[in-house]
């Protein structure tokens, strides 16, 4: 296959001319033939005034040049052997003008980007040493630690003008401190936990022991196998362990549920977590609420609140939310902006109350939006209970759909973790569940197939809603169902990093589903980071989300054989990288490396034909409902490489084109081994696409 670089922009309203839907590709020889482009600007409302897009000026977009940077899976710079660039390219114009897909393009010249002073220089920013020229860019393989390349950093520093402000928040999920017992955090970020309180055989009510275990301590399980025809719940801080998620056959620990509900859970209240039933009063806010600050102004009614409170935070639904078919999981119908949080001081004298996370939304107190915070039902709440090292068989959701998780539920939960959890295709419903969760963690596990495969049977992997916020995601394994990983009604700052996720399933089975999806309205202000997921969907299904941003990921539109559980059948429908729906508004899309080619086919899919479908096509990069909604007028992207240009397509409104190594982690972290590059996907390293740790442990176990 022939390899060139396109430095093509991305940003707001774009019309592709022979980019669309017809499945033509760019030129391949670079000479003659142009695409027009149309691009939008950034949001003029956004979270802090639930304004709609107003899509910006146009500008004008450059010449694109056919030298440069290799493509992914192919070798270095076509036109000569200059592996800093080579000679010029002659590509056609691209006109520019407000376009999220399309625009300006590196002008030809003495060198393409890249070469020896171009984009990034001899060595781009930080500690990499592969410019955008260079002689090589292959898909796959070891790859080396850092690795700067197209301006690339290895520093966590967020260059200026890189996002837009309104459209994102600041991430960092997850637990900060232990603040139960004053420990310092284990290398996986996780409290550590060293006192054992029991060691229940097979047969002991497991209940029965961790009521009685002081907090701060460990039920430890053995070595072996536990029937259950009970939930087992955690009310408090306790640690449920067991001997490893491999299972009793191999050494580990199982618990196999008889009964109808949820093996394991963390809180009791299930969906009710989402609804008033569960809540106090809502109390108006006086003031705005503004995102990035942690002061809300409630006047007289602060007195009823008190230091550790759980709440949650809501307003009224503007034109921008589009409810669809779903108005559960929201404190009250028609709030579906919302977010979780926890009081740290509450001062009745001026009236306000002190969260401990800044706020990722701006909640509005005048009408229409009339924001409200409702308190946690004093009683409901658990802090610091976790579920470590056990598999989990034979669960389900006896009851209406949504109720409850099969696997695990989490419920009006903070500070609990999930660790090194595997649940199979014995259990039915959703595998994890985490319902108005705060600062809650699920990492280190495997939740794979189903037994109730089907639509409207909540065949879903690991689930967020009702306001959950500032919970991370991370370094787990999600197959073989409907949606592996969903946000539904999700409350932003959560973070859903470096998972694995995959195997969609559907019926028919020639239909690509959402290996990563939404669901009910409104998630938003969410990070999709380092995942290796090969089709990524905002659907509006069940309602729209928006300020959702994509960093890092490797999508390339192919599921792993066998495609769907069940099927080998070669998928020929929906078959795209990343794709958002009517509705959907004001994403970001940086860094990703997207699509398939020849050089990475793995069979299960059309490899990727078309740049930018709209309302339908085959093998698409991207996917729209059409050029004039807000899901594509609105969309920020920026340094993404996709098989079909192919290239890495830069905005051209966005001056740096240093991708930093993470939005949410300040280094490589602890867990990542040693041997391995981190970050290990994005168009500026090489390999583009190197080792995630959760996709070498899901090839090891062969399942």
């Amino acid at each position: 296959m022939e390899s060139r670089s396109l430095l093509l922009s991305v940003v707001g309203i774009a019309a592709l001319g022979n980019w669309g839907c017809s499945g033509s590709s760019p030129n391949p020889s670079g000479n003659g033939g142009t695409s027009t482009a149309t691009v939008g600007g950034g949001s003029s409302g956004g979270p802090s005034t639930g304004g709609a897009n107003a899509g910006g000026a146009k500008s004008t977009g450059g010449t694109k040049s056919n030298g440069g940077a290799a493509s992914l899976g192919g070798k270095s710079a076509v036109g000569g052997s200059n592996a800093t660039g080579g000679t010029p390219g002659v590509g056609g114009a691209v006109t520019g003008g407000a376009a999220p897909l399309g625009g300006s393009a590196n002008t030809g010249g003495s060198k393409a980007a890249g070469g020896t002073n171009a984009t990034g220089g001899s060595k781009a920013a930080g500690s990499g040493t592969k410019s955008t020229g260079g002689t090589s860019s292959t898909l796959g393989g070891a790859g080396t630690t850092g690795g700067a390349g197209l301006g690339g950093s290895s520093s966590t520093t967020i260059p200026t003008g890189l996002l837009d402000p309104s459209y994102t928040t600041t991430w960092n999920p997850g637990i900060l401190a232990d603040t139960q017992l004053n420990l310092p955090l284990g290398s996986d970020g996780l409290p550590v936990r060293t006192t054992v309180c029991a060691s229940p055989q097979p047969g002991a009510n497991l209940n029965a022991a961790i009521s009685a275990c002081p907090a701060g301590q460990v039920v430890q399980l053995a070595a072996a196998k536990y029937t259950v025809s009970s939930t087992v719940t955690l009310m408090k801080g306790v640690v449920l362990r067991g001997a490893g998620s491999q299972g009793s056959a191999a050494g580990g620990t199982t618990i196999v549920m008889t009964g109808g509900a949820s093996v394991l859970a963390i809180g009791s209240d299930q969906d009710q977590a989402c609804y008033a039933s569960d809540f106090s009063t809502g109390y108006a806010l006086t003031q705005n609420a503004v995102k990035e600050t942690n002061t809300v102004t409630v006047g007289s009614n602060a007195s009823r609140f008190t230091v550790g409170d759980l709440a949650v935070i809501d307003q009224v639904d503007d034109a921008t939310v589009q409810e669809g078919d779903c108005n559960y999981f929201k404190r009250v119908d028609k709030r579906s902006v919302s977010e979780r949080v926890e009081i740290a001081a509450v001062n009745t004298t001026a009236g306000t109350l002190t969260l401990t996370t800044p706020l990722h939304w701006t909640f509005q107190s005048a009408s229409p939006y009339l924001a409200q915070i409702a308190r946690v039902n004093t009683g409901n709440v658990v802090k610091w209970a976790g579920i470590e090292g056990i598999y989990l068989q034979g669960g389900s959701n006896p009851s209406y759909t949504g109720q409850m998780a099969g696997g695990i539920e989490v419920s009006n939960a903070a500070y609990c973790w999930i660790k090194d959890v595997q649940t199979d295709a014995t259990i039915g419903g959703m595998h994890i569940d985490m319902t108005g969760t705060y600062r809650c963690v699920v990492r280190d596990s495997y939740v794979h197939h189903s037994a109730d495969y089907g639509f409207g049977a909540d065949c879903y992997g690991i689930v967020l809603r009702c306001g959950a916020a500032d919970n991370l995601v991370e370094n787990n394994i999600a197959r073989y169902m409907n949606k592996p990983i969903q946000l539904s009604v999700s409350g932003g700052g959560n973070v859903i990093g470096y998972n694995y996720a995959d195997n969609a399933w559907a019926d028919p089975p020639t239909f690509q589903e959402d290996t990563f999806d939404t669901h009910c309205s409104f998630p938003h202000m969410e990070l999709m980071e380092g995942n290796y997921v090969p089709h990524m969907k905002a659907s509006t299904t069940h309602g729209n989300s928006g300020y959702l941003t994509y960093f890092r990921n490797y999508a390339s539109s192919q599921f792993a054989p066998p495609p769907v559980a069940g099927s080998t059948a070669k998928q020929t429908g929906n078959i795209l990288a990343v794709g958002f729906d009517p509705g959907d508004l004001n994403m970001t899309v940086i860094g990703n490396v997207l699509g398939s080619s020849a050089a990475t086919d793995l069979g299960t899919a059309p490899i990727s034909t078309t740049y930018a479908c709209f309302g339908d096509g085959v093998a698409c990069i991207y996917y729209f409902g059409n050029k004039t909604d807000i899901s594509y007028t609105s969309l920020w992207s920026h340094g993404n490489y996709d098989t079909v240009t192919p290239g890495v397509v830069w905005n051209p409104k966005i001056t740096t084109h240093v991708i930093p190594a993470s939005l949410y982690l300040a280094a490589k972290p602890a867990w990542w081994p040693s041997g391995s590059a981190w970050p290990w996907a994005g168009a500026d390293l090489t390999p583009m696409v190197g080792t995630l740790p959760a996709k070498a442990r899901s090839d090891s176990l062969g399942k």
